[in-house]
């Protein structure tokens, strides 16, 4: 009777030390995939798109923006009133795709684009905004903004996209702008674009 009491013990343990090694790999190996999300070269496509239409000197944070897009939601029927709405699919796509961040490798292809790292932005904007600004126009020059972009969401066929970009020049010098875009030809274009925020 102690044997079967000892044996189902033994199992119920095993289960539990199984059960819990499996959650761990999974947390781990989630946690992994989240540290290695490497945004795809179609959507550096994008990217290289919105940079050559910007014309001005900036640099691009290499991680993607990961923050709630629901503004969309208050926009689209704006949008659809002058034209522009945005599809459903698409905004779900881009709406998924937000909820992380993916390193952005630097890539080339846009004059005057230089790359931060997150941590070397943190580093710089930590203690006092004021002063972060004044370090960053000292390393890259007066007149560049810094450019966070989000994921590119997009719609099923892949030939519209949609692009949020966090721009500033200061610290009271920000802007928040959508930007739709449309494959033509082989390449994206911007098709309308609209301000979301402004400091």
């Amino acid at each position: 009777m102690n044997s079967r009491v000892f044996v189902g013990s033994l199992l119920v343990w095993l289960a539990l030390f199984c059960g819990g090694s499996v959650s761990a790999q999974s947390t781990n190996h989630d946690s992994s995939h989240r540290k290695s999300c490497i945004v795809p070269k179609e959507e550096v496509q994008v990217f290289i798109a919105y940079e050559l239409f910007s014309h001005e000197r900036a640099v691009v944070v290499t991680q993607t923006q990961a923050k709630p897009v629901n503004f969309i939601d208050s926009y689209n029927s704006n949008l659809a009133a002058r034209g522009y709405r945005i599809p459903p699919e698409l905004q779900a796509d881009f709406k998924n795709k937000s909820k992380s961040s993916c390193f952005i490798e630097p890539f080339t292809g846009v004059p005057n684009l230089r790359f931060i790292s997150k941590a070397e932005q943190e580093r710089m904007f930590r203690i006092d905004v004021v002063r972060g600004w004044k370090e960053f126009h000292r390393k890259y020059g007066q007149d560049t903004s810094m450019d966070e972009l989000s994921s590119v969401g997009f719609n099923s066929d892949k030939t519209l996209a949609l692009l949020h970009v966090s721009s500033g020049l200061g610290s009271a010098a920000g802007e928040g702008i959508l930007y739709l875009l449309e494959r033509k030809n082989g390449k994206w274009v911007v098709r309308w674009h609209i301000e979301t925020w402004v400091t």
